[in-house]
């Protein structure tokens, strides 16, 4: 005889010896085939949940293809993280050269040769991670 919630739990052993050991992407694939199984089922696409089942579950995929599927989303996500965090950290040392050369130029009252290194210093260094990090945000994903 077919247990439904048997086999649903040898699905999730499968995708863990597969690698997908965080919880949050385990629920969401266990969500989508209840999700799946039940549409089957209502649809009268499948006679039985067995074959309802077994549909959704080739639907869903394969553990390897879908670790694969979730490493490819975390890699980008890591990327995107990681250019908006370099384009911060442009700003913030673009500005630790362009704040002291301010500070220099009302001092002086005119431009002088400290204030004008900082500022060609700082100002390309602030547009490049200002541009840096809004590509990071508005990058799509892959």
């Amino acid at each position: 005889m077919f247990d439904l919630e048997q086999s649903i739990a040898d699905w999730r052993k499968q995708m863990l010896a597969a690698g997908i050991k965080t919880p949050v992407p385990l629920e969401e694939l266990e969500i989508h085939l209840r999700e799946e199984i039940e549409r089957q089922i209502k649809l009268g696409l499948s006679l039985n949940e067995q074959e309802a089942f077994h549909f959704s579950t080739r639907k869903i995929g394969q553990p390897k293809m879908l670790k694969n599927e979730f490493n490819k989303s975390e890699r980008t996500f890591m990327r995107r993280t990681i250019i908006i965090s370099a384009g911060i950290i442009g700003v913030a040392v673009g500005m630790g050269f362009v704040t002291p050369a301010i500070a220099k130029y009302n001092e002086q009252g005119t431009m002088v040769h400290d204030a004008t290194i900082g500022f060609l210093i700082g100002i390309p260094i602030v547009f490049a991670g200002i541009s840096m990090a809004i590509y990071g945000f508005k990058k799509r994903k892959a």
